[in-house]
């Protein structure tokens, strides 16, 4: 025991001693001269900014360089490092010219004489990019469309507190939608079916808005759809059987249970079923349907797999029984798997972002809208027919079987027991 004490007090004064913290050694040296400036190669005008090319000095000093620039009365800077020959300023709101300076920075943070430019920002996103509200089942609809550059946007869509005088209204912020989507459609629902005076504005990152549009609008009503008598009509031709035959996995699964919560109970047709496949809902009520909510197995094959990527939609009030594509089905709507993201030139996938993630688990819905193909998609039916044409293991290809996994599905419209 006194050894060990005699060890210990030999090394750990020791070790101490070897932990203990020595002065920097820098290699900065302040008495440097600043490195010489940069030479301007020349600017490209990109949307509400530009990128600028340039030379950079031979000087063993040199740490990189910077622009210095005036932003919405703010000043703000860029930096790049000495390996970089381009700028990228950003963040203005309309064309003016705008004059930027240039320096070269050394290592010991002094500045080259500036080199001034001016660069002609493009119209920014906020004036090129489309948009619009229109009335919708449930409250309205906000579009997006034309963000060709991908800009990340904010939508704020607002509701005035009277319709009577709107020269005098006050507004309230209804909900802001955010997407860097180059096409995309927004849903505020919840709203009466009462005549609205709506408002809304695209705004930038950089705080830099559009217009405002103003839209006098009317939601039109909307339910959830009682799922109380929804049953597997199991027409002759339809596909339904489950994977591995079990019944936790069955067609009723689709309507069974707490939405969005599918980590046990989810549809799964067997692993060798035929594409397309398709499976029939007997309703159990007359209804109008205007959009349907879709959840995905909980945290699976992220817009990959077994998931539905392209699919149709039908409605009848009175289905042949022999399970036929006879005149009595009528088409409602033809659906793809959004990604707000976009998809890539030949569709594939591609990137997944943030928006995309929440999308795909959390807020896919297909709204009904009349179509060359289904002209009268909100017409009463009894019935609906999922035909499902591919999935995503089987987009692209010639695949004729391939698995179909769906957490749940909802329905939304209005109940017409009563025509």
């Amino acid at each position: 025991m006194k050894r060990i004490f005699y060890l210990l007090y030999i090394i750990i004064p020791l070790y101490i001693y070897g932990c203990k913290e020595e002065g920097r050694i820098d290699q900065i040296d302040d008495s440097v001269a600043a490195p010489a400036p940069v030479t301007v190669l020349g600017t490209t005008s990109i949307p509400g900014g530009a990128t600028i090319k340039y030379k950079t000095p031979n000087d063993d000093n040199l740490l990189g360089v910077k622009v210095v620039y005036t932003r919405n009365g703010e000043i703000c800077e860029s930096k790049a490092s000495r390996y970089v020959d381009t700028l990228v300023v950003e963040g203005f709101g309309n064309t003016d010219p705008q004059e930027v300076k240039l320096y070269s920075v050394g290592v010991n943070e002094k500045l080259s004489t500036p080199v001034s430019t001016t660069i002609h920002p493009l119209n920014p996103p906020v004036q090129t990019v489309n948009f619009d509200i229109d009335a919708s089942f449930g409250g309205v609809m906000v579009s997006l469309t034309e963000n060709h550059s991908s800009a990340d946007l904010a939508i704020v869509l607002m509701l005035a507190d009277t319709i009577e005088n709107t020269s005098r209204t006050q507004w309230v912020d209804l909900q802001t939608f955010h997407t860097k989507s180059p096409t995309m459609k927004f849903a505020r629902r919840g709203l009466d079916p009462k005549p609205g005076y709506f408002g809304a504005y695209l705004r930038d990152r950089w705080n830099n808005v559009s217009d405002t549009i103003y839209r006098t609008l009317i939601p039109i009503e909307e339910i959830k759809l009682p799922k109380d008598r929804f049953r597997n009509a199991a027409l002759p031709t339809d596909y339904f059987t489950p994977a591995e035959g079990n019944n936790g996995y069955r067609l009723e699964n689709l309507w069974i249970g707490p939405e969005a919560s599918h980590t046990g109970d989810f549809y799964a047709s067997s692993h060798s079923a035929p594409m397309p496949q398709w499976f029939t809902i007997e309703l159990g009520h007359k209804m109008s349907i205007s959009r349907i909510q879709k959840w995905p197995r909980s945290n699976y094959e992220l817009y990959s797999g077994t998931g539905p990527r392209t699919f149709e939609v039908w409605g009848s009030t009175n289905p042949n029984p022999n399970g036929s594509w006879d005149e009595s089905w009528k088409l409602l709507g033809e659906f793809e798997q959004s990604k707000p993201s976009g998809y890539g030139e030949g569709r594939e996938v591609g990137p997944i972002t943030d928006e995309d993630k929440d999308y795909w688990y959390n807020r896919t819905e297909f709204n009904l809208v009349p179509t060359e193909n289904a002209p009268d998609p909100y017409q009463t039916v009894t019935h609906l027919r999922f035909k499902i044409l591919s999935t995503f293991n089987t987009y692209g290809t010639d695949a004729t079987m391939s698995q179909i996994i769906i957490g749940e599905l909802t329905f939304w419209g209005q109940l017409k027991d009563d025509e």
